[in-house]
């Protein structure tokens, strides 16, 4: 019986082991891609608010979209305009600020100058999706902003 009990752990273990060791790496955020109504109008705003940079832009008229490609750090955006999109406020009735759909709700930058953004952003004229939080948990502050489209963007402080 304890031969079996020896024999069961060591199985065990190996098979814990293996598992361990199937285990992908852990991802890294590569980029995010939004929906826009007009790509020029957010390529301008992501540009000259946030300070992205155009890496580049491509038309694709036979399929029906354009796509740009904005960096900033090490953080990638993908602008994508079809001729297909629709809004939310065209096909939802009733829709309004309280609408929450399934999938993309917000993308979020974390910044350690959380004050010189904020003067920023109002020099910017930016639209905000509420006030300025302050996270009791970790006495930290944030806020939402919003691009051209209404995307939330929120700005957590480091």
């Amino acid at each position: 019986m304890k031969r079996l009990y020896i024999l069961l752990t060591i199985s065990l273990l190996s098979l814990q082991t293996d598992a361990q060791e199937n285990t992908p790496s852990d991802p890294e955020a590569y980029f995010s891609a939004l929906i826009v109504d007009n790509i020029e109008h957010s390529i301008t705003w992501y540009t000259n608010t946030i300070g992205f940079e155009i890496l580049n832009k491509n038309e694709f008229p036979d399929a029906g979209f354009k796509q740009a490609n904005l960096k900033r750090g090490n953080v990638l955006i993908e602008l994508i305009e079809l001729d297909t999109a629709i809004s939310a406020k065209e096909v939802i009735p009733n829709y309004n600020s309280k609408t929450r759909l399934i999938g993309f709700f917000k993308i979020g930058f974390l910044i350690s100058d959380f004050d010189q953004w904020m003067d920023y952003l109002n020099k910017q004229n930016v639209e905000f999706h509420g006030s300025v939080v302050n996270q009791p948990e970790s006495d930290k502050r944030m806020v939402i902003i919003k691009d051209p489209d209404g995307n939330r963007i929120q700005f957590f402080e480091k």
